[in-house]
């Protein structure tokens, strides 16, 4: 297994800049379900993150009670309102003409229906990052979640997240050995959260120290997620490229910021932080 320090020297060349010629068409679209109406902001966070880094557009699915919220506070994504299930697959279907890349979990809020719906995106999109409440909700159905993960798709727990997926990795182990145990039994992705970040797959581990304690903060998951979700596709990057690239600016912009960092700061900083990078 190969093991590297994460420096923009392993991913910056595959780093998907805007080009004279791109349109909102070629720079992709990132589907996102979350949007539970208690949880909106942990959606806009992550949806903005998406847009700032350079998607050319972002499609939230929403429910009767979200998108009147979402249309008001944050016009330049597109909605659509999906109440159940069997629209959600007929949705789907029509979507895969256009997107490729989803992330589930930011605002989704644990339950039946959010392991259901994540199922579904699953089957259907060939690039999914799960965060937060997609993987909460699998919580005593692990092997279910395993069934569908596969070298495009990424899962970003941090450490309460992945021991309630795995109770059967111990806890005391650092988060290298805790990622080596998940490849053992999966050919996916992980981007496992702490003061390490891992990220791990298949054929590469990658050790993210660029970080800052400062990211201990409600929404910061949020933020890293839709960052790397802005960055995989087919032309852009592959999933362990777009995880090591987001977990590096994530800690590049919070390192730059100091004390007294909240998640709205995270995405605010994204335009210097992608401004210091070309350079």
């Amino acid at each position: 297994m190969k093991l590297v320090k994460n420096t923009p020297k392993i991913w910056l060349k595959k780093f998907p800049w805007k080009k004279k010629s791109s349109n909102k068409y070629s720079r992709g679209r990132v589907l996102i379900l979350g949007a539970q109406k208690n949880m909106i902001g942990a959606t806009i966070l992550a949806a903005e993150s998406c847009l700032r880094v350079g998607v050319g557009s972002v499609k939230i699915i929403c429910t009767n009670e979200t998108i009147p919220i979402l249309s008001r506070k944050f016009p330049s994504v597109l909605k659509v309102e999906i109440n159940n299930l069997s629209f959600l697959k007929s949705f789907l279907k029509k979507e895969r003409e256009t997107t490729n890349v989803a992330l589930v979990g930011p605002g989704a809020g644990k339950s039946s229906k959010t392991m259901k719906f994540t199922e579904e995106i699953l089957k259907q999109i060939k690039y999914v990052i799960l965060d937060a409440d997609s993987l909460n909700s699998f919580q005593n159905n692990t092997k279910k979640l395993l069934k569908y993960l596969d070298k495009n798709k990424l899962i970003t727990p941090h450490q309460a997240e992945f021991h309630r997926l795995f109770p059967m990795i111990k806890k005391n182990l650092n988060n290298k050995e805790k990622v080596l145990k998940f490849l053992k039994f999966s050919k996916s992705n992980i981007l496992l959260k702490g003061n390490m970040t891992v990220i791990g797959s298949p054929n590469k581990i990658v050790i993210n120290t660029h970080t800052s304690s400062e990211l201990a903060v409600i929404g910061s998951g949020d933020v890293l997620a839709g960052i790397a979700s802005s960055l995989v596709g087919d032309k852009k990057m592959s999933i362990n490229e777009a995880a090591s690239a987001a977990a590096w600016l994530h800690g590049d912009i919070a390192k730059r910021f100091g004390k007294g960092l909240i998640s709205e700061d995270l995405v605010k900083g994204i335009p210097s932080a992608l401004k210091r990078l070309k350079k």
